[in-house]
C-alpha cells in the first residue's frame, strides 16, 4: 500500500505585505462567506517544510517549499516538493505525473477578489468554489487528492456593473473535456445607482462533465458512467435588501434540472442493480436569504445562510459539491435512488476581532435516509490567538444518515487540522494531521491519513 506520512522537522515562515480588498456587495451572491472572512487582508507568505517521507515502502528525504505572493490583486501560489530517495537517491517525481504535470508547481495564480472586483481570475487548486447562488456547484473542490493535484481555472468578469460571466473549468487535462461549468448574468439596473434595484441580478447556469481522464493508470480509474456525460441548468435570482457598513442582506431563488445521464454502461448497471423508482431528469429549486453582519469594524462579523428546498426524484442539491470529484460514478448511482423531497441548506460563520472565525454549512433533507443524505462541513480559523496559540481545521462529511457517525472519518471524509505553540515571537511548534486521498500500490486512491509535526521560524516585515 502506498502511503504517504511526512514527519516534517522545520518550517519557515515569511510574512509580508497588506492591502485591503475593495468591496461593492459583501458576499453578494455566492457561498464562499469562511474564504472571504479568513482572508480579509492580502498576506504574502514563505513556506519551507524540511521532511522525511515514507512512500510505497521506500523511504525519501527532502523539503516542500510553498511561497505565496501577494501583491495588489495579484496572488501567486506555488508547491515545489523536492523528495530524494535515501537507497538510490532518484527524485521523487510521482506528483508530477499524467494530466498537468509540471503545472502542479503552481498552486494557483490569481486576480482579484471573487464578487468583490470588476475581474477575478484563479488558474490551479481551486476550493470552496460556487456558481450562482450554489443550487447546482457549491462547496466544490477540484483536488481531493494531496498527491495529484488538479489545475484549473475559476473567473468572474463584470461589465461597467451590469453584465457579467462566472464560471470554472476544474481540469486542464487532454486526455477529456472535464467538468466546465459558467453563468452568464446581469443586473438591468446596476449602473443606475438606484438603491436596492441596482443590485437585482439574474443569471443563467449551464454545467457539463465529460471527464475520461485516467485517475489510477489503468481503465479502472476511468469514470465509467460519464462515458456520455452529464449535463445539468439553472436560473436564478437575488436582490441585495440592506447594504451597509453594518448589515447586508440578500434575497434570493433558484430552479434547476439535471438531465437523465445516458450511458450504456449506467444503464447495464441499472438492468443489474434496478433504481428504486424509474431512472430520468431530476428538478429542484430552493429560496433562501444571505445575511452579513459587521459590528465596531471588525470586531464581530458574521454571515449566515438559510434556504428551503424542495426537490424532485432522481435530484440531488448541490450535486457538484466537496465531494464530486473523489468518486462521479457513485454520485451518478445515488441519482438512481434519490427520492422527492424538501430539506434546509443552511450555513453560519463568525469571526472575532479577525483573530477567531468559525464557521460551516450542512445540507439536511426533511427525511434523512441512504438515498437522500445530509451533508456537512466545519471550518475554523485562528490567527495569533491569545499571541501564543494556532489552531486551523477544515473538515467535511458525505453521504451521512446517522448524525453518530458526523465524525467518524471514512471514505466519505476531507479533514484538516493543525495545532501549534508560539514558543517566543519568532519560533513555534506544531502538528498538522490530514485525512485526504492517497495513492495505493495497484494504482487505486484510498482514503489515509498522515501526521506531520513541525517547529517552525517565523518572520513578519
Amino acid at each position: 500500500m502506498k502511503k504517504l506520512l511526512l514527519l516534517s522537522i522545520a518550517s519557515i515562515f515569511l510574512y509580508a505585505g497588506n492591502l485591503k480588498a475593495q468591496e461593492d456587495n459583501l458576499f453578494y451572491g455566492f457561498d464562499n462567506s469562511f474564504e472571504n472572512l479568513s482572508n480579509p487582508d492580502s498576506i504574502s507568505l514563505f513556506t519551507g517544510s524540511f521532511a522525511f517521507a515514507r512512500i510505497g515502502g521506500e523511504n525519501y528525504a527532502g523539503a516542500r517549499f510553498q511561497p505565496e505572493l501577494n501583491l495588489g490583486k495579484v496572488g501567486v501560489g506555488f508547491d515545489l516538493p523536492i523528495y530524494f530517495n535515501l537507497e538510490s537517491g532518484k527524485l521523487y517525481s510521482d506528483e508530477f505525473k499524467n494530466g498537468s504535470g509540471i503545472l502542479r508547481l503552481i498552486s494557483y495564480v490569481r486576480y482579484g477578489r471573487k464578487k468583490k472586483d470588476p475581474v477575478f481570475i484563479k488558474v490551479g487548486q481551486l476550493r470552496g468554489e460556487s456558481l450562482g447562488y450554489g443550487s447546482l456547484l457549491n462547496n466544490y473542490n477540484n483536488s481531493p487528492s494531496f498527491e495529484k493535484r488538479k489545475v484549473g481555472v475559476s473567473y468572474d468578469f463584470r461589465i461597467k456593473k451590469v453584465v457579467g460571466i462566472e464560471g470554472l473549468y476544474s481540469d486542464f487535462n487532454l486526455e477529456s473535456f472535464n467538468l466546465f461549468a459558467i453563468r452568464p448574468y446581469v443586473r438591468p439596473f446596476g449602473a443606475s445607482g438606484i438603491p436596492v434595484l441596482k443590485t437585482l441580478d439574474f443569471g443563467i447556469s449551464y454545467i457539463s462533465d465529460k471527464d475520461r481522464t485516467n485517475r489510477f493508470g489503468d481503465d479502472t480509474g476511468i469514470n465509467e458512467f460519464l462515458s456520455d456525460g452529464v449535463k445539468a441548468y439553472g436560473f436564478d435570482m437575488g436582490i441585495t435588501f440592506i447594504n451597509s457598513n453594518f448589515i447586508n442582506i440578500t434575497g434570493y431563488t433558484h430552479f434547476s434540472k439535471l438531465t437523465k445521464i445516458k450511458s450504456d454502461s449506467l444503464a447495464r448497471y441499472h438492468q443489474a442493480i434496478p433504481p428504486t423508482q424509474r431512472y430520468g431528469a431530476g428538478k429542484g429549486m430552493g429560496i433562501g436569504v444571505n445575511a452579513n453582519m459587521n459590528v465596531i469594524g471588525n470586531f464581530f462579523r458574521l454571515n449566515s445562510r438559510i434556504e428551503r428546498l424542495w426537490y424532485s426524484d432522481n435530484y440531488l442539491p448541490q450535486f457538484f459539491d466537496a465531494h464530486y470529484e473523489i468518486n462521479k460514478d457513485a454520485k451518478i448511482v445515488a441519482l438512481g435512488d434519490a427520492k422527492n423531497k424538501q430539506g434546509i441548506y443552511g450555513s453560519l460563520t463568525a469571526s472575532l476581532m479577525d483573530k477567531v472565525l468559525v464557521g460551516g454549512n450542512l445540507l439536511l433533507p426533511d427525511n434523512v435516509s441512504e438515498e437522500t443524505p445530509a451533508t456537512m462541513q466545519l471550518n475554523l480559523k485562528t490567527k495569533d490567538l491569545f499571541d501564543k496559540i494556532i489552531i486551523e481545521g477544515y473538515y467535511t462529511k458525505a453521504n451521512l444518515v446517522d448524525f453518530g457517525d458526523a465524525f467518524e472519518f471514512d471514505d466519505n471524509s476531507l479533514a484538516l487540522i493543525r495545532f501549534a505553540y508560539k514558543i517566543s515571537p519568532i519560533i513555534a511548534t506544531g502538528v498538522d494531521y490530514k485525512w485526504t486521498w492517497n495513492k495505493q500500490d495497484d494504482g487505486s486512491f484510498k482514503a489515509d491519513n498522515s501526521v506531520m509535526p513541525y517547529v517552525a521560524l517565523r518572520f513578519q516585515f
